[in-house]
């Protein structure tokens, strides 16, 4: 049986999800910060004949991420999914095939997924942290929110970024921070958490506007950032594509479990 879950639901469902908890952190932290009653967000789940859960589909926006390691009921899932209106399906790459077969998408981006805890850390030396700013719930301004989100637009590699509206949903709840560095009067680096709760968050978002890269800008955003919550007690969460930004977190001390996937229609 699959239904729609509530309130009710919440401790069992993370219960579920805490077995990978880093492969599950988008869930994990969008359940602990959204719930089941916001507009933007819908989860379904498949239950056993012992009333054990063993499938979960999360609707966050735009966005569908799937989760099982049972034998689920795929046609059903299809059918709920293809009922929504979507942009994104994601998921750990054995975990989504059978789904992702069913459907047509146009871009299929495969990540390497990575995480770090405050045993594997390896700070490292950079000029330019000095000059990254912090936005959270705390100290929330607008207009730099609006520029960011159009500077996210204006990134090639982004496939799915963010909006204004998403950005701010997602500092006022606590579950994002931005970590950004300004110069000649505009917002040029920034990198961003996203699903934040109690043990842990994921990082976003990594990008520097043409003309100010190759000055390390970036690099500061992701040293300030993890340094920043590693001292809070998180462990980190993060997937690329790209081999120098891959060199970059290795430095850093982040390690693969897996492999994920982006499939945008």
């Amino acid at each position: 049986m699959i239904r729609l879950l509530d309130n009710s639901d919440k401790e069992n469902i993370l219960k579920f999800l805490s077995k990978e908890k880093e492969l599950n952190l988008f869930i994990i932290g969008d359940i602990l910060n959204f719930g089941f009653d916001k507009p933007f967000q819908k989860v379904w789940a498949e239950f056993d004949q012992e009333d054990n859960i063993i499938a979960v589909l999360l609707k966050h926006h735009n966005n569908f991420i799937f989760y099982s390691r049972e034998n689920y009921n795929c046609d059903a899932f299809c059918e709920i999914i293809s009922k929504e209106k979507f942009k994104v399906f994601s998921g750990e790459k054995s975990i989504i095939e059978n789904i992702k077969c069913r459907f047509k998408f146009l871009n299929e981006n495969l990540n390497i997924f990575c995480k770090l805890d405050k045993n594997d850390y390896i700070p490292i030396k950079n000029d330019n942290v000095s000059l990254v700013k912090v936005m959270s719930k705390e100290n929330i301004e607008y207009n730099i929110l609006e520029e960011i989100a159009l500077m996210y637009q204006s990134i090639d590699e982004f496939l799915n970024p963010a909006s204004f509206e998403q950005l701010k949903a997602d500092i006022e709840s606590g579950s994002s921070r931005i970590f950004y560095i300004e110069e000649d009067g505009i917002i040029v680096s920034t990198a961003r958490t996203g699903a934040e709760n109690d043990g842990l968050a994921m990082v976003l978002s990594v990008a520097t506007m043409e003309g100010y890269r190759e000055k390390g800008y970036a690099t500061a955003c992701i040293a300030k950032l993890c340094s920043d919550l590693l001292k809070e007690g998180k462990t980190l969460c993060l997937f690329y594509d790209n081999p120098n930004a891959g060199r970059i977190y290795k430095k850093i001390g982040f390690k693969q479990i897996g492999f994920w996937v982006m499939l945008v229609k």
